[in-house]
């Protein structure tokens, strides 16, 4: 029997890629599988606009860890690869909905040799790291390889040593490893966006952020910022916790964080489309200010 085609749904944040993507896996027998590097995360169902999956199309990674649990693309990779291997078993055809862009340009081009771990070297950081003290690795990293070391946090040494740990084994910045994306797929995949106007877009992302508010944003980050443990790196990085422990703090009132929290999704679903323009062969769906997810949906399993 042959294999059901992998369809990605990828587009901003506000886009309206969760309803379309419903939409289309309701149509063809379909699952979703979340590309979400922070609905993966439990207890944060609105910060992360997480979806509500209805019961005839079931979702995978979705509020599957503790905040203080880590996550990254590799891992997405390999969970990704279960999931779909698990929908195709049942009959089913594979969804991945989201907008992280570098996970899924991972699941789709993988991220070059398979680095084994060298248990010498890492001691010898681990050695390092005590004897210098907190931020060492991170300055070294930044030394040999800017572009990684700006996307983690002084804190995360798991990543920060991987991070090493492929520059000594390879002679090269893992990074690098990024731009080895031009070959083929590794396994068969079509690859659609969402794409509204910037006006439009703005629109929705407003309307969201007030209906994120209204529905208990500040209670949820309050819950979220006094955790023990704390939050780990990775979660903490989702977006618009920072202006709301600002808020939570008495630094800005709640009309500032609105308005810091539009602006910041604003610029974060520019940068979104940015990575999404460097998908080869991707697929554009335009869609209209209130064009109903159906219609949208008709038309990507058109295209």
């Amino acid at each position: 029997m042959r294999e059901a085609m992998v369809h990605c749904l990828v587009g901003p944040t506000g886009s309206g890629k969760t309803d379309v993507g419903i939409e289309a896996a309701r149509r063809t027998a379909g699952e979703v599988i979340c590309c979400d590097a922070y609905t993966v995360f439990r207890g944060m169902p609105i910060l992360t606009a997480a979806p509500t999956p209805p019961s005839d199309v079931p979702h995978h990674l979705l509020g599957i860890l503790e905040g203080q649990a880590t996550y990254d693309a590799a891992r997405f990779l390999t969970d990704c690869d279960h999931h779909v291997a698990a929908i195709r078993e049942r009959g089913h055809t594979p969804w991945i909905v989201g907008g992280t862009a570098l996970y899924l340009r991972g699941w789709l081009k993988g991220f070059g040799p398979d680095v084994p771990r060298d248990e010498g070297y890492r001691n010898e950081l681990r050695a390092a790291f005590e004897a210098q003290g907190p931020g060492w690795l991170h300055a070294e990293l930044t030394r040999v390889d800017p572009e990684r070391a700006s996307e983690l946090h002084p804190n995360d040494i798991r990543r920060l040593v991987r991070a090493l740990e492929i520059v000594r084994a390879t002679g090269r910045p893992a990074s690098e490893f990024r731009l080895d994306w031009d070959g083929p797929d590794r396994m068969p995949a079509s690859v659609a966006c969402l794409r509204r106007s910037r006006d439009d877009l703005a629109d929705r992302i407003a309307k969201r952020t007030e209906l994120m508010f209204e529905a208990g944003l500040v209670d949820e980050a309050r819950e979220l910022l006094s955790a023990d443990p704390p939050l780990s790196p990775s979660a903490r990085k989702v977006l618009g916790l920072t202006e709301l422990e600002l808020l939570l703090q008495g630094e800005i009132d709640e009309a500032e964080a609105n308005a810091r929290i539009r602006r910041r999704t604003r610029r974060f679903a520019r940068k979104q489309m940015t990575f999404f323009k460097s998908f080869p062969g991707i697929t554009w769906i335009d869609v209209a200010p209130d064009e109903d997810a159906g219609d949208v949906a008709s038309r990507l399993l058109a295209t």
